[in-house]
């Protein structure tokens, strides 16, 4: 399950918004995640946990499935958009920090700070409590589909969810994307056409190709 540091670099090296375009250009829909926030950087193989409102049932233990998780995975918690806070959210985030885990990223709440990068969303958190009724499975979290072993990358940005048959591919994309970017912003700031910048056109892309060797 671990990610090859080369396909690391490159995704730490680029932007979820980078990310999300080649995404899209390729038509791979449900991989961003909205109306999440949070600090901090990761990359890394899905570690999934589903959670729903506790009601007394018998649940999974919460405990072995955070034991369970891998070194350097991103831990990802579908709450069924609930709003709920999550359980011994510090305890479990000190746990997680501790075994080497590169982030946490759920649908639900947390009210602590987590003391690793970590994304939740960005509501007051409501009342009840959560009890595990899954791991290891695909999930919907925020609006993205997540499969166990799919690429997590978050940032300042956000997070995105990259199928990992395709991740080496998209990563190399994103990497000539955000160059890309990055001179049609120069541009724009001498004075370059917006007409010529978005999209660019043949011969603006022939002046990039030229000037960067493209």
């Amino acid at each position: 399950m671990a990610i090859d540091p080369t396909l690391r670099d490159a995704l730490s090296a680029v932007t979820v918004a980078s990310l999300a375009r080649v995404l899209a250009r390729r038509g791979v829909p449900a991989c961003s995640l909205h109306g999440i926030t949070g600090t901090g950087a990761a990359v890394g193989p899905a570690a999934t946990l589903r959670m729903i409102p506790a009601r007394g049932d018998v649940a999974g233990s919460l405990a072995e499935a955070i034991e369970a998780v891998p070194d350097g995975a991103v831990v990802v918690i579908d709450t069924g958009r609930s709003g709920l806070d999550l359980p011994f959210a510090a305890i479990l985030a000190a746990r997680l920090a501790q075994r080497g885990v590169a982030g946490l990223v759920t649908d639900g709440t947390l009210t602590a700070e987590a003391g690793l990068p970590a994304w939740s969303a960005a509501m007051t958190p409501g009342s009840g409590s959560l009890s595990l009724a899954g791991s290891g499975e695909a999930i919907a979290c925020a609006g993205a589909a997540v499969h166990p072993g799919d690429i997590v990358v978050g940032g300042p940005d956000g997070v995105i969810v990259i199928p990992r048959d395709i991740a080496e591919a998209v990563a190399l994309e994103a990497v000539e994307q955000q160059r890309l970017d990055l001179w049609l912003a120069r541009e724009a700031e001498t004075g370059a056409s917006l007409r010529t910048l978005l999209p660019p056109d043949a011969a603006t892309l022939a002046r990039f190709e030229a000037e960067t060797g493209a």
